[in-house]
């Protein structure tokens, strides 16, 4: 078998050995394992890493040459693979059996169900489901179920389900113990714990992918249902259900006795062991099992045992009795007490006898180190004695020969000074001025060296006091600049502030005039929409459209094509990016950072069910570019549509044809022919499912006007209460390639539900309900909460323009949902 090198092309799979024969022996893969997480030395524990096997052979073929690895028929592991040189042929080894296997550890829970030991696992018999109480689930328990031949380390016990969850006990082989085919568990073991598995993250080993692959002669292998995570999630935890054996009772009161008996803590544990294990011994479990006609007899005898606590004497003389009577607590009591006092015994002998050794070595070698400190001290006394004999003697003999040598250098000094004075005077004079005629020239070469160095260093000193000289005042005229700007700036506010103070104005006077024009128009309906479409004739009678529109011929539409934006647009294959991106370049147009998210998921929500958005406010076109840069990094393809249009096919066609992906559709609500936007949505995703559509409306107020049932076929957002800064940031391309329309992800039923508690009595209609319920169930919102809140973005804003707050926050309290009035009095400014 070829060892795998760095893992490369390796794979990695859960899987079952089938063993047709002895040289044939394939592995079942029923799950398959994500290599990518290796690099990093972890894996996602959380989240579903066991998933169906997605490409290559179902059974992969085992070499059999060579092969050190034994493979059991019908067990269960993590294999890795990878192709050999033998199209038919793998290189499979155990996961664990890597040269060197990364540090990331799998582990795996299996399911069983539990069973009656009569009955095979396949029959629908073998179910036994104790629905009765959780003491009727804890005598099954205790009493042993039937297990296959091989299982895993880690067991979830299916003790009821329905048609959404396992509800299931864990068990491990480390606290269990198998018996006669029965699984038993220890009895110090109080409780264990239960969870609630959803059934669409099992895999089931006899699903017909796998069971189709094995010849019905071959087919006999136990069925394994895995769970896809790697660890259960707290939530799905359930209440722990608490173990109650009979044996772990009857110990439990020897256990208070002797502490009332004033036994040591060693004493006490070795009695309880000593009543536990004679009772839970395989030979005598007959006997401990109590039937239920016993079981009286039990209760009655803990009564006699309790009231023995009275008094310490008949404790005693209880405790001797029951160790003297009951033959297996007898024979263990005895040989524990025998073997633990022996075994204290000797323990203390050898311990003592091993601190005796270890004195005696300790004595020895301090001996051995004092006599070798002692020699050494009296190797150097004699070395140092020595050493001074020598020194003197031969201090003698050198200071004779210098006396004798200095006697006759003193003789012939005397004899010569007189021929020699003269010579040596002239040499040494000569020498002298030599040496100092050197030394002067190394001096005044150092010294002009020196002189040079300290130039340099005063030039660059002088060139760096330039260049600051320079920086500040270059700094000075920056300042004074920044003091110029400054000055400007603070006419230009006080200049501003005036404006306001005068917009203020003009606002309030605005306000009476829209209010009391609002008055008229609910009174003279009629006469107000002829008005309009007047005075939206005039204006495009006057040529005033802007240049950028073209018209389409025989139409009087009017088009502004959609323009590329960004050069590198990132790709949007999931819900999640696409919340995220969208929330993105909604926050980057001034969207509030506290509503940006919801609103995402409502966008998004409302593009993968093609449901077309009303954006309302002067900020309108600006959410309508976020929004179609993110989803096709392309502005919106504008089309403007006359007051009174009524050629629905003309507007269809248009739509159809444009080059845009997002079509911004303007002055159609409220100003034409209803019938050509009501179906228009769905007859465009119908043919092109690609392109999605915006309407946009300048007055928020025209809702008034409009029936309650427009809301089923489009979701209103009024830009103004969500946008609350001016600043603008560039925005991110984004190519959403999701294929629409997408699975529902959430219980539709159930959002139903709680959108009509929410939104009932505030004058929306049932149609506003279905759909907001569609939409909401292709997102999966995460919770409840988040649900409210994205359906409270669109409510608040339509009960703000009917005028039916306050209704909406008695709703609300009614509902005890002061959290939700909070968002509404902050997304309305107060009102």
């Amino acid at each position: 078998m070829t060892t795998p090198k760095k893992h490369h092309n390796l794979r990695c799979c859960l899987g079952i050995p089938v063993k047709f024969s002895d040289l044939d022996v394939k592995i079942l893969r029923i799950a398959d394992i994500s290599t990518a997480d290796w690099t990093k030395n972890r894996v996602n524990t959380i989240g579903v890493i066991y998933t169906n096997p997605d490409g290559g052979p179902m059974l992969l073929p085992v070499k059999q040459e060579n092969n050190p690895i034994q493979l059991e028929h019908d067990t269960i592991g993590i294999w890795t693979w990878k192709e050999g040189a033998n199209s038919e042929e793998y290189d499979i080894i155990p996961y664990l059996s890597l040269p060197k296997p990364p540090h990331c550890k799998y582990n795996y829970y299996e399911l069983i169900f539990l069973q009656n030991s009569e009955s095979s696992p396949e029959s629908q018999d073998s179910l036994r489901f104790a629905i009765g109480s959780d003491d009727e689930l804890v005598r099954i328990l205790e009493t042993g179920i039937a297990v296959p031949s091989t299982f895993s380390e880690n067991l979830l016990v299916v003790y009821d389900y329905d048609e959404e969850f396992y509800f299931c006990v864990e068990i491990t082989k480390a606290t269990s113990c198998l018996r006669n085919d029965q699984l038993l568990f220890v009895t110090d073991k109080k409780s264990l714990v239960r969870y609630k598995i959803e059934r669409k993250d099992v895999i089931d080993s006899f699903d017909p992918q796998y069971k189709n692959l094995l010849p019905e002669n071959n087919a006999h292998l136990t069925r394994r249902l895995i769970y896809k995570k790697m660890r259960i999630a707290t939530q799905d935890k359930l209440d722990t259900l608490d173990l109650h054996s009979d044996s772990v009772l009857f110990a439990r009161y020897f256990y208070r006795i002797a502490t009332r008996l004033n036994y040591s803590n060693d004493e006490k544990k070795l009695l309880n062991s000593v009543v536990i294990e004679a009772l839970s011994n395989p030979k005598a479990q007959q006997v401990v099992t109590l039937s239920s006609e016993n079981k009286q007899w039990v209760e009655s005898r803990t009564e006699i045992i309790r009231s023995y606590l009275n008094t310490d004497a008949e404790v005693e003389e209880f405790v001797r009795g029951v160790i003297e009577h009951v033959p297996n607590i007898n024979e263990e009591y005895i040989d524990k007490i025998q073997h633990v006092a022996i075994q204290g015994l000797f323990e203390k002998k050898e311990n003592l006898e091993s601190e005796i050794l270890d004195l005696k070595s300790k004595r020895d070698d301090i001996t051995g180190d004092i006599l070798a400190i002692t020699g050494k001290q009296t190797a150097a006394m004699e070395a140092l004695r020595s050493l001074n004999k020598t020194v003197e003697s031969e201090s003698k003999r050198i200071k004779a020969d210098q006396e004798s040598r200095i006697k006759q250098e003193l003789k012939t000094f005397e004899s010569d000074r007189k021929k020699i004075a003269i010579e040596e005077i002239a040499a040494f004079k000569k020498e002298q001025l030599q040496a100092i005629a050197k030394e002067g020239e190394l001096f005044r070469a150092e010294q002009k060296n020196a002189i040079q160095n300290d130039l340099q260093s005063l030039c660059e000193e002088v060139n760096r006091l330039q260049n600051d000289i320079a920086t500040l005042e270059a700094s000075r005229d920056q300042l004074d600049n920044d003091i110029s700007d400054r000055q400007r700036i603070q006419e230009e506010l006080s200049q501003l502030e005036q404006d306001k103070q005068t917009l203020e104005e003009t606002n309030e006077q605005l306000k009476t005039y829209c209010e009391q024009k609002l008055k008229d128009i609910q009174h003279n309906l009629g006469n107000t929409l002829g008005d309009l479409a007047l005075f939206k004739g005039l204006m495009l009678d006057g040529g005033s459209e802007k240049p950028s529109f073209a018209a389409v011929p025989n139409s009087n539409l009017l088009i502004r094509p959609a323009e590329d934006y960004g050069l590198d647009p990132i790709e949007i294959a999931d819900i999640e990016n696409l919340v995220y991106d969208l929330k993105e370049n909604l926050q980057n147009i001034g969207v509030d950072q506290e509503y940006a998210e919801s609103l995402a998921e409502l966008v998004a929500g409302a593009y993968l069910t093609r449901t077309p958005l009303l954006l309302t406010g002067c900020t309108a076109s600006l959410m309508a570019n976020a929004i179609s840069v993110t989803l096709c990094s392309q502005t919106p393809e504008i089309i403007s549509v006359p007051t009174g249009y009524n050629d629905y096919f003309s507007l269809l066609n248009t739509v159809r044809n444009t080059s845009g992906d997002v079509v911004l559709l303007q002055n159609v609500i409220g100003s034409i022919d209803e019938g050509c936007y009501m179906h228009l949505a769905k007859d465009i995703a119908d043919e092109k499912p690609g392109k999605y559509i915006l309407y946009s409306l300048d007055f928020a107020e025209t809702m008034r006007i409009l029936p309650p049932s427009v809301l089923g076929y489009m979701v209103l957002i009024n830009s103004e209460d969500v946008i609350t800064s001016v600043e603008t940031e560039d925005l991110n391309a984004g190519d959403c390639t999701i294929v629409a329309p997408v699975e529902r992800k959430a219980n539709t039923k159930g959002l139903y539900q709680n959108i009509v508690q929410l939104s009932r009595g505030m004058g929306t209609t049932n149609g506003y309900n279905l759909t907001r319920s569609t939409i909401l169930s292709t997102i999966a919102a995460k919770d409840e909460k988040n649900v409210d809140d994205i359906i409270l973005l669109e409510l608040a804003t339509y009960c703000k323009l009917l005028g039916t707050t306050n209704e909406l926050n008695q709703r609300l309290g009614y509902l005890g949902r002061d959290d939700l009035k909070k968002i509404v009095e902050k997304l309305l400014g107060g009102e």
